[in-house]
């Protein structure tokens, strides 16, 4: 694999070739907006955001986030002179273009700056802000996944060539520390995953502890959220993660095991990585019907090399920093600036607005039915848990009066 062109130097060249062309290289634009749902959790697109605009802010750029609901995480940005703004009227600036993340924002954005052009990041297919929005002066629609890409084209109207594909990276700065690796794992890590069912959760504990391997759970869905994984996860041999969390646990020296909810994938090794990296270490896009037993990670343990983890360590560390990734955005800046405005800006904001208060009412419908179905919901689950408790009571008195009866056993005093 080391002898050809990584994915990523593949993706990033073809994104360079295709929009700084001789004849429409634009200056850099010096003032980015980007926004950002909230900063309160420690999250995948919040770190994006943060570690994008100060990138940004380190090469010169003026910078402002615009995040409706900020929280403990703008104490990250705003120290580095970026501020972060609840509305776009205090915005500093007027922007030459907005790096857009999560639609609500990123279209409150175009509304209040008329003249802007956009680019936006698209994390994912959940939750539902991260969809998409389609507006005129949206020039660039940026994927981390080139499997993205076409589900992207397919569902909307976007045109193929308007969408960039920028793989996610780390900031080999923040994650300078790397572990060094031993030859039989000991310590694992399921990091930044959610979703999970209780009993896979179960068989991957199990699983687990039936190699030897003492299993930790990292986030808000298992109480126990980190906020500084360039400190723990070097500590880890294996980390259960997908996309930018298995990009910094392979950074960080650990082997990755990419898991998501009722599907299971195979540890990175040299051979898979460019595969791994084309679909954001995700094991959505392949095919497979692994489930997280011990079977399963015995599997994976059987190719757990030292040499091949710090070849994909050597790897990610070298071609997935965040330096190329932020040169591809400038790139894509400079192309989105470059088209002139835009025209029918208004009544594409009508048919937004159309759409998204079709999608509201939907959504409002389905929650008032869920409120008029709690009371039933709430009873059933008090009739079960009362069903539980005698059943339990009567299983106790069983057990007595079998022990009474019982026979003493024999050579005892009472024999």
């Amino acid at each position: 694999m080391t002898g050809s062109p990584s994915f990523l130097r593949r993706l990033l060249r073809r994104s360079a070739s295709a929009l700084d062309s001789p004849d429409t290289v634009q200056p850099a634009p010096q003032r980015i907006l980007i926004t950002q749902r909230e900063l309160k959790n420690y999250g995948g697109s919040e770190f994006f955001a943060i570690e994008v605009a100060r990138a940004l802010k380190n090469r010169g750029r003026e910078v402002a986030i615009y995040c409706p609901a900020p929280g403990k995480l703008a104490n990250i940005v705003t120290p580095s002179g970026i501020p972060v703004c609840e509305t776009p009227a205090e915005v500093p600036f007027t922007p030459d273009v907005i790096h857009g993340q999560h639609h609500l924002p990123t279209m409150a954005a175009l509304a209040h700056f008329p003249d802007t052009p956009a680019i936006y990041c698209w994390h994912g297919t959940r939750p539902w802000v991260e969809r998409p929005p389609v507006h005129p002066r949206i020039r660039f629609h940026v994927v981390t996944s080139e499997r993205m890409a076409p589900r992207l084209a397919t569902e909307t109207t976007i045109p193929e060539d308007r969408i960039i594909t920028i793989p996610n990276f780390v900031d080999l700065e923040r994650f300078s520390r790397v572990r060094k690796t031993i030859a039989r794992p000991a310590r694992a890590v399921l990091y930044g995953q959610s979703g999970f069912y209780p009993a896979e959760l179960e068989l991957l504990e199990t699983a687990c502890a039936d190699h030897g391997i003492a299993l930790d759970k990292v986030g808000y869905a298992y109480g126990n959220p980190r906020p500084r994984p360039e400190y723990f996860l070097p500590d880890y041999d294996i980390a259960f993660a997908i996309g930018r969390s298995a990009i910094e646990a392979a950074a960080s020296g650990c082997a990755v095991i990419p898991v998501v909810p009722q599907l299971a994938g195979a540890i990175v090794v040299p051979d898979t990585l460019d595969d791994w990296a084309a679909s954001n270490f995700s094991p959505r896009y392949f095919t497979s019907a692994s489930v997280m037993d011990s079977e399963w990670l015995g599997r994976q343990l059987a190719d757990f090399d030292q040499e091949k983890v710090r070849q994909v360590t050597h790897t990610i560390r070298d071609r997935f920093s965040i330096g190329p990734a932020i040169t591809a955005f400038e790139s894509l800046y400079r192309r989105a600036g470059s088209t002139g405005p835009a025209q029918g800006s208004g009544s594409e904001f009508g048919l937004y607005l159309t759409t998204m208060a079709q999608e509201i009412d939907a959504m409002w419908g389905d929650l008032e039915c869920r409120k008029a179905d709690e009371p039933t919901i709430q009873a059933r689950i008090a009739a079960l848990e009362a069903a539980l408790a005698d059943a339990e009571n009567r299983t106790r008195v069983l057990t007595d009066k079998l022990l009474e009866q019982a026979p003493a056993p024999s050579g005892s005093e009472n024999s």
